[in-house]
């Protein structure tokens, strides 16, 4: 009966030991994103960057758009090592660190929804990181809109996978940190009433 246990005890452990261990997944960001320097023009007191409902996650999300152009899937073994959103505010903050510092507590809100972020693949081997954003001035106080737009950006991936995946979705990230900068200094240009709601 001993022995009859310890075999049984033995085949319990080799099983467990065959069984594969759960594999941590790779996680993504958007890299070091060094402050940039003080090209906004408009007062700014507060960045918030919000997700569609589908977006407010950590997966890496592509669509195999030469196949099953329907189908949302995402990486088994990446992540993002945050929700989109959240990595997206803090590009935006590091961007224009200088800017939101020099408003000093006063100055607009700028609120913006991330739509999409995906990376589409219009073959096996060729595939692009697409971001879709509006974004929405407030006033310090109050839910007035000074000024509304939306903005889609696309980047090629280097390489067919979540790596490259992450790689153009920093690229995009900062070309539309870019885009809403040079948008909000246009405001600033043509429409004086917007900066003074900004600073009062």
């Amino acid at each position: 009966m001993i022995r009859m246990g310890l075999l049984a005890a033995a085949a319990v452990l080799s099983a467990c030991a065959a069984t594969p261990r759960a594999v941590e997944p790779q996680r993504y960001d958007f890299g070091v994103i060094a402050a940039g320097a003080n090209s906004w023009r408009l007062p700014l007191a507060e960045i918030e960057v919000r997700a569609a409902s589908w977006l407010d996650t950590e997966a890496m999300h592509y669509r195999l758009a030469y196949a099953e152009p329907l189908r949302r899937q995402t990486y088994v073994e990446s992540r993002w090592a945050a929700p989109p959103a959240e990595l997206l505010e803090n590009m935006l903050r590091r961007h224009h660190a200088r800017a939101v510092e020099e408003a000093a507590g006063t100055g607009c809100r700028l609120q913006l929804v991330l739509d999409e972020l995906e990376q589409r693949f219009d073959s096996p081997q060729v595939s692009q990181v697409r971001i879709e954003l509006h974004a929405v001035l407030l006033p310090a106080h109050g839910s007035d809109m000074l000024a509304r737009r939306a903005f889609r950006l696309e980047r090629p991936a280097s390489s067919a996978d979540a790596r490259g995946g992450a790689g153009a979705a920093r690229e995009v990230a900062l070309a539309a940190a870019g885009d809403i900068a040079a948008w909000t200094n246009d405001l600033a240009r043509d429409r004086p009433a917007v900066v003074e709601r900004c600073r009062h």
